[in-house]
């Protein structure tokens, strides 16, 4: 089988060397590895032997991933991701990079849970990943297991060992600062790097290795998310520090053989043996004191390894999310270089003055310079002058590529470039392929039985991924969709339906309308009658009748208010008629003066009258519905109302009710959005009807809200106030300062209504 495995990478090999000579250009001799899976007895192998020595290191960034990268040779396998779902592993997939000039393929293995890795060295062309369940090596599940890198040196010489190791990392916080304190057994260097999406700070230490077992420390003190410690290379120990937020302020401090990162409250200030990291998202190198002479700053360099953005990020096949941050931080140690079109560049600046140079030329530079393979279609030529001073070399690689009608495609480490006529007509032809087998394949029909959404519904929506072959119909009775298409078509139909086909939240919303009312009236007046005179003289003075009320004389009468005197009264005998009379129209009080003689009659009477009133009306509907789904609940009365058209007799029915009319939509953020309808109608008792029918008081409130899940909020209101005050008096006496409140009647009165519109909604659990 070794025979067997040797013989295909040595194929490989010539095969390479053979397309490398037609016109492309030479990545050089170097080992070529072959990773194959060999099933065993409860257990799963997978091993990877090359053509030479190589050195290895592994990482396991979470339960689910392994990696195994190694150094010194180029992949006989085609990228891509291999299914396997063989004993407890997935699938695999390789990824070839390069590290300057140095080549560089990745292992990345997908396991299922509770696996256990361990790692064997048959010699120094052979690693074999063995992966077993937990158990039956008496250890903890999940547990993570790192395996030291073995150096197997090319030559005779033994690679030396890594100066310095990180002991411990733990984290404390005192004083609003959160510190994460790293314990070496020696003054490293080290290289600090702000990252984004997510945020993260990451140091890497250079001549140093992971000397602790702990890959993982998660924190409960802000901002820090976790720790995680991993050994990035032969040489370089990383530790990165995921962060809950953005823009949290750091500071970088050594003391002795400690380093220490804090976060909070004294994290923006300098001190004098601190070495502060600023917030630059772009990497930045933190100057610390050389090892031969402590007193002597050296800045260290960030590592060499150079790749593509493809080749840093895991794919979705293999890597869980938490895995793929992970696996992308401990292989991105520089930036980045990109060769897919970006706004931002992010290569290593390079300086060049050519001048009639071959195309093709330029290509070989951007090969070394970047250590992806690069293929050059036989369509591209012409020359090139050019003179640029320190841009990027991704940058450099887009203008010339612009200038000369050109383009390129990114496949693993193989970049490709060819004219745009050349990809346009291949995508074109890629694109009539796949439709003429699109139409020679066999049309097949299939159902799929809906639980929560409408199959009519769905119908419209799904026809829009179909084929021009496709139909789609649904059943009612059985809330099914009966598809038929071509078999490609249905994975896409079938991941739609998951999509849509879900449970919908609900929502309660409640609305409660209120009528407050308040009215206040008071009511001050005075009576007043008088008779005076003499029977021998003739002379008569007092009120007259058309005042109206006369007043009730005092017992006995004076005489000018004899019976034989008395004219124009309405109360009979011995009544005074009233000078004035402006009592209260309803008094709730009075109070009464008399006084008589021989020739004189006086009676004043002060009547009063108060009232107050309070008047409170709620009204709650209540409903429940599924989210984006109207919901209406009412109550009332419908009034009959006939019209006579064209001598034809018809009735119709107006609703006078208590009526909530909503739309609710959960929002990304728990909160709900609403288009809401309050209305509370009803007859107006107070109004006169009209051919029996009657008018009908109105209160609604329309609008389109956000609240909060179990808020309350005010949506609508009406506030009406009134005030009155209403003077009858005496012309002229009733003018006069004081004495002219004896001949006043005053009326004061107020009122207010207040209408509310309240609005509650809430998110009940699933």
């Amino acid at each position: 089988m070794r025979m067997m495995c040797k013989a295909w990478g040595l194929g490989a090999l010539i095969a390479a060397g053979l397309l490398l000579s037609n016109g492309t250009l030479r990545a050089g001799e170097t080992p070529v590895v072959h990773v194959k899976v060999v099933p065993s007895a409860g257990a799963t192998r997978l091993e990877a032997q090359a053509t030479g020595a190589f050195e290895y290191s592994t990482y396991q960034p979470s339960g689910r991933l392994y990696v195994v990268d190694l150094s010194g040779v180029s992949a006989a396998d085609p990228a891509g991701i291999r299914e396997l779902n063989v004993g407890l592993v997935k699938g695999y997939r390789v990824l070839s990079y390069s590290t300057g000039d140095r080549p560089n393929v990745r292992l990345e293995i997908q396991l299922v849970p509770d696996a256990t890795v361990n790692v064997e060295r048959p010699d120094s062309r052979d690693v074999a990943v063995v992966v077993r369940p937990a158990d039956t090596l008496g250890e903890t599940p999940n547990l993570v297991k790192r395996i030291a890198p073995s150096l197997v040196p090319t030559s005779g010489d033994v690679a030396p060992e890594a100066g310095g190791a990180i002991r411990r990392v733990n984290l404390t916080k005192a004083d609003g600062t959160t510190s994460v304190n790293i314990v070496a057994s020696g003054r490293l260097a080290y290289h600090a790097m702000r990252l984004h999406n997510p945020e993260r700070l990451v140091l890497d230490f250079s001549d140093s290795r992971l000397g602790t077992s702990e890959s993982r420390i998660i924190s409960k003190f802000d901002p820090v998310r976790d720790v995680r410690m991993a050994q990035f290379r032969p040489g370089i120990a990383r530790v990165v520090i995921d962060l809950r937020q953005a823009g949290a302020a750091y500071q970088i401090m050594r003391h002795g053989e400690v380093v220490t990162v804090g976060f909070g409250a004294g994290a923006g200030s300098k001190g004098a043996a601190s070495e502060f990291a600023s917030q630059n998202p772009t990497p930045v190198a933190a100057k610390v004191a050389s090892a031969g002479d402590p007193r002597v700053a050296a800045t260290v360099p960030a590592p060499a390894a150079v790749l593509p953005v493809s080749l840093t990020q895991p794919a979705g096949g293999l890597a869980s999310p938490a895995a793929g941050r992970i696996a992308a931080d401990t292989t991105s140690a520089a930036p980045q270089a990109q060769a897919a079109p970006q706004t931002k560049f992010t290569g290593e600046p390079i300086s060049v003055n050519l001048k009639d140079v071959d195309l093709r030329d330029f290509f070989r530079l951007i090969h070394e310079i970047s250590g992806l393979n690069v293929v050059v279609d036989p369509n591209v030529k012409g020359s090139l002058t050019i003179v640029l001073d320190d841009v990027p070399w991704d940058q450099a690689l887009d203008i010339v590529l612009k200038n000369n009608d050109l383009d390129k495609q990114l496949e693993g480490n193989v970049l490709r470039i060819a004219t745009k006529a050349t990809l346009r007509k291949e995508a074109e032809e890629s694109r009539d392929l796949a439709r003429a087998q699109a139409e020679a394949a066999n049309v097949v029909t299939t159902t799929r039985v809906l639980s929560y959404a409408k199959a009519t519904a769905m119908v419209d929506t799904l026809k829009k991924f179909l084929s021009p072959r496709g139909d789609i119909i649904a059943d009612d009775r059985s809330n099914t969709l009966i598809i038929r298409d071509i078999p490609s078509t249905l994975p896409v139909i079938d991941n739609l339906i998951r999509e849509l086909d879900r449970r919908s939240q609900q929502v309660e919303i409640e609305a409660r309308v209120v009528e407050a009312s308040r009215s206040f009236a008071r009511e001050i007046g005075t009576q007043f009658g008088l008779a005076a005179g003499s029977t021998s003289r003739n002379n008569v003075v007092g009120g007259g009748s058309g005042v109206n009320t006369p007043l009730t004389p005092p017992t006995p009468p004076p005489i000018v208010i004899a019976p034989t005197q008395q004219t124009g009264t309405s109360s009979g005998a011995n009544a005074i008629p009233a000078v004035t009379n402006l009592g209260a129209s309803v008094p709730t009080s009075g109070i009464a003066y008399g006084f008589s003689s021989a020739n004189v009659a006086l009676d004043m009477i002060i009547t009063a009258a108060e009232n107050r009133g309070v008047g409170k009306l709620l009204s709650q509907p209540k409903v429940i519905t599924q989210n984006n789904e109207k919901a209406v609940v009412k109550q009332g009365t419908k009034i009959p109302v006939q019209t006579i058209i064209n001598n034809t007799v018809s009735v119709q029915f107006v609703d006078a009710v208590l009526e909530l009319d909503v739309t609710p939509q959960i929002t990304a953020d728990g909160t709900v959005y609403m288009d809401v309808t309050v209305e509370n109608d009803q007859i107006d008792q107070a109004i006169p009807r009209v051919q029996g029918i009657p008018a009908i008081d109105t209160q609604s409130a329309e609008t389109k809200v956000t609240v909060n899940d179990g808020a309350t909020v005010v949506i609508g209101g009406i506030i009406v106030t009134s005030q009155h005050t209403s003077i009858d008096q005496v012309p002229l006496v009733g003018s006069i300062p004081v004495i002219g409140n004896l001949f006043k009647h005053t009326t004061v009165s107020s009122s207010s209504a207040e209408l509310l519109f309240f609005l509650t909604p809430r998110i009940l659990p699933s």
